[in-house]
């Protein structure tokens, strides 16, 4: 199915689709489809314009869409392995505050896109997973006192966003309200209930719609607290670890140079999307600490 929305192009910029309420004050930026392989933010972005009718039910601000990377859509539309095509030259979610190369696309990409930051006040970045089935939101610990308001979601990852090359941090680094949302797995009819429901949950909560929240009462909130980067190719996991795992104090999770990985922190921790297959020297899981 077409979808013609992607045509549509702000002050020259490819793949940007604006709603405007014409009543000024506030913008957001919600941009999807920063790696291929994330297909389900197209029709969420459709289901927006065409079924829910965005552009009648906006009573405040500016709506911005962003199709991040499209060029090479097409390839993966037409690719029997849907994983394999995340990025042309670069990730696009790395790069932002690394130093240019001309070769690249998503620098230039990137570097157009700028050109309207200075516009937006809000941004959501929108993604799916390959594996997982659980549905997240990640956010700077500056904005987590919002978790209330508009969060409908299993679990919220809590980091310094910030300090990440993340292409949120552009805006979170100057104190604008940002957020990024996994919705479960690319290609599951689940995933796109679960991301369209959360975005019109921020639109609500920002009164740019008017219409009902619905949202999660058990809501589990985990707190970043390092990257797991393989030292050598001799690295492994001691068990199949799942979906944040508990590692208890003192309990041995990994073994690295026939050295032992163990728990010292202040109490339990949790690992999340620990690899199966171990791709030295990226990294291959996540620890966090529970808050709620």
């Amino acid at each position: 199915m077409k979808n013609n929305f992607l045509e549509n192009n702000y002050k020259w910029i490819n793949w940007v689709t604006v709603i405007d309420s014409w009543k000024k004050w506030k913008n957001i930026w919600i941009f999807a489809v920063t790696h291929w392989n994330e297909p389900v933010w197209i029709e969420i972005f459709k289901y927006l314009l065409e079924d829910f009718n965005l552009k009648n039910k906006i009573l405040w601000w500016k709506i911005f869409l962003i199709s991040v990377n499209i060029k090479w859509y097409k390839r993966y539309l037409e690719s029997w392995e849907k994983n394999s095509f995340r990025f042309i030259d670069d990730n696009m979610n790395r790069i932002s505050n690394q130093k240019f190369k001309k070769n690249s696309y998503e620098f230039w990409r990137f570097k157009e896109l700028k050109n309207i930051f200075n516009e937006i006040d809000f941004a959501i970045d929108l993604h799916s997973v390959s594996k997982w089935d659980d549905l997240i939101w990640i956010t700077d610990e500056k904005f987590l006192q919002n978790w209330k308001n508009f969060f409908d979601t299993d679990t919220i990852l809590v980091d310094k966003i910030w300090d990440t090359w993340a292409l949120i941090w552009e805006f979170i680094r100057t104190w604008k309200e940002s957020y990024w949302l996994e919705c479960w797995n690319h290609l599951w009819n689940q995933s796109f209930k679960n991301g369209k429901k959360n975005i019109l949950n921020f639109l609500i909560y920002k009164k740019f719609i008017c219409w009902k929240i619905n949202l999660r009462k058990n809501i589990n909130i985990f707190s970043f607290i390092e990257e797991i980067i393989p030292k050598s190719k001799n690295f492994k996991f001691f068990q199949n670890y799942r979906w944040f795992t508990e590692i208890k104090k003192w309990e041995k999770y990994w073994v690295d140079w026939n050295f032992n990985y163990l728990n010292n922190y202040w109490d339990n921790i949790f690992l999340w999307m620990a690899s199966k297959k171990i791709n030295y020297p990226d990294w291959c899981g996540f620890l966090f600490k529970k808050i709620f």
